[in-house]
């Protein structure tokens, strides 16, 4: 006796699922899933329970620090935490306004927990003006599939959920008392709960700002309304001008050849990984062999290219600086070009940042080296500029090279394969799947192409009979390679790590110029030992090229106060 298989369990070819699928779906809108019936409270209170249990690590690790001696205290700051997420909710989500912003903060506080979770990275002002003014190649080296899997999981399947029930709505008139009154209980309950002990909790939010700089989603809520009240406020400022009386001095003007500078503007080099600095690792090579001045103690103005870039240019020092009093004035480029200086802004990153607004800037792209620019541009793009200022240089030229540098997390584009030194190196933005030797293996090779194209450009500046040539290096900011658990930069400057906030600074000088323009090689060296910050740049450029001007601060300027005539 032959055993037939049930007809009904046998599998479904694709032409009879096509024919039982209609009634399937009838099915199951005859028999839908039943959805509860929620309060609008309710909702926000489960809502309000899941960001600050789920989606706020960092500030509970924080909590932990400050109030893991004293339960009480635990207790009471965290009912005010509490309030201030229900208060968020109330505030912004009255009536059917609810699930959607409900929905919203569940995606931004997933989104913020992920990425401090995995790079310590916190959401302020000035990362959201890094999001906002991203390039899309820059982006997607953070939107992994790691990424875009935790937010799924943590944010996205959350804030779905929020709409599966059904929630109990009042009236209109009902709303028009319940909306204020939701929001002035849950203010009072924030309001009563710090009080309980206003002298310590005053104390922890003034001196342990990072407690709050981790609470989601008030962090970036408040980050973005920063941002955009600077951003509405820089589109009314008044421009200002910056030394009028710029003028080339009298050994610029007796120059027999144009004058060339190369300022190669870095990007996230940190002095602890540069060779000249003494690591341990010779990351510098070639300029170690071309006889560059060195400056090893130099401090970046802040963590991030949108603060460090424009307040390097600027004639504020980082003490002043601020993005309106930026903009509300000139800087170096329009300085230069008064003085008769031809200014040219060539950007392998993210933009001028607003610095060549009015002198103008362009981008690297692949047709000036298609080798360089095989995945990625990488620096080496840059030659191919140089040699082309070189050959057609009539004037006093100032060329600014915004480098891409070691711009993380994907380290391993910024240099050719074939040029690695350090292996087994980090391949992938995840850095979670590589250990933390092949994550600073990556980034050291990053700093060997750096030194790469700083010593090949030093060679063509050197070989050159048309002009007479220098060039300075200044890195942006630095970086954190997962020291205290932290990767990449923009930190908040207040709890930025120096690894984030120290920089390499290198001044190379042709013999025809240092020559013409009369600078003391001793006495450069022995200034270059002293501290130093990116306040310097300013000033010390308009030394360097011996322009004269009110406008310079000799006690600022590391350059033209090594002015042969001026010590002898």
């Amino acid at each position: 006796m032959t055993d037939h298989p049930d007809d009904s369990r046998a599998p479904l070819s694709g032409a009879a699922l096509a024919t039982r699928l209609p009634g399937l779906l009838a099915g199951l809108r005859s028999h839908p899933l039943p959805r509860p019936i929620i309060g609008h409270t309710a909702l926000n209170l489960i809502v309000s329970a899941y960001i600050l249990a789920m989606l706020n690590a960092g500030f509970w690790r924080h909590m932990g620090e400050i109030f893991g001696d004293t339960p009480l205290q635990y207790a009471l700051f965290t009912l005010s935490i509490f309030a201030l997420t229900m208060l968020t909710l109330e505030f912004f989500g009255p009536g059917r306004l609810q699930r959607p912003i409900a929905a919203l903060l569940i995606l931004v506080s997933a989104s913020a927990n992920h990425f401090e979770q995995s790079m310590g990275i916190l959401i302020d002002r000035e990362m959201v003006r890094n999001i906002f003014e991203t390039t899309v190649t820059e982006s997607r080296h953070l939107v992994t599939p790691g990424a875009l899997r935790a937010i799924i999981l943590t944010g996205v399947l959350p804030a779905a959920l929020v709409f599966w029930p059904r929630v109990a709505r009042v009236g209109r008139w009902h709303q028009l008392w319940r909306w204020p009154l939701g929001v002035t209980l849950c203010l009072a309950v924030l309001v009563g709960g710090l009080f309980s002990d206003f002298k310590t909790f005053s104390a922890v939010l003034r001196e342990r700002k990072e407690l709050l700089a981790a609470y989601q989603p008030g962090a970036t809520i408040g980050a973005v309304a920063r941002y955009g009240k600077q951003q509405w406020k820089s589109g009314r400022v008044e421009l200002r001008t910056v030394a009028t009386d710029a003028r080339p001095g009298p050994l610029l003007a007796a120059a027999q050849k144009p004058v060339l500078l190369v300022l190669f503007a870095g990007e996230t080099a940190r002095a602890q990984n540069f060779g000249l600095n003494g690591y341990d690792r010779q990351t510098t090579p070639g300029l170690a062999e071309r006889g560059v001045i060195n400056f090893p103690d130099v401090a970046s103005c802040g963590t991030s290219t949108a603060v460090s870039l424009p307040c390097m240019f600027s004639p504020l020092a980082q003490a002043d600086y601020s993005r309106d009093g930026f903009l509300s004035q000139e800087n170096l480029l329009d300085v230069l070009a008064r003085a008769g200086f031809a200014t040219r802004w060539i950007d392998n990153n993210t933009g001028d940042q607003q610095i060549a607004a009015r002198t103008g800037w362009d981008r690297v792209d692949a047709t000036l080296d298609p080798a360089a620019c095989a995945v990625e541009c990488t620096d080496e793009v840059f030659l191919p500029v140089i040699e082309s200022t070189l050959a057609g240089i009539t004037q006093n030229t100032v060329l600014v090279l915004h480098m891409i540098g070691n711009h993380g997390p994907a380290y391993y584009l910024r240099y050719p394969r074939e040029r690695a030194q350090f292996t087994p190196d980090c391949q992938s933005v995840e850095f979670a799947d590589c250990t933390l030797p092949e994550i600073v293996n990556a980034y050291d090779n990053g700093m060997l192409e750096t030194d790469h194209v700083l010593s090949r450009s030093i060679d063509m500046l050197a070989a050159t009979d048309k002009a007479l040539t220098a060039m300075l290096y200044l890195s942006d900011h630095g970086e954190s390679l997962g020291e205290g658990g932290l990767y990449l930069h923009a930190a908040p400057l207040f709890m930025a790590p120096e690894t984030q906030t120290r920089v390499p600074m290198v001044l190379w000088l042709g013999e025809g110029f240092r020559d013409a323009l009369g600078l003391d090689m001793d006495c450069l060296r022995a200034r270059a030992q002293e501290p130093a910050s990116q306040d310097n740049l300013f000033h010390s450029v308009l030394g360097l090229l011996d322009i004269s001007t009110k406008a310079r601060d000799p006690a600022l300027d590391r350059v033209g106060t090594c002015r042969m005539a001026q010590t002898g």
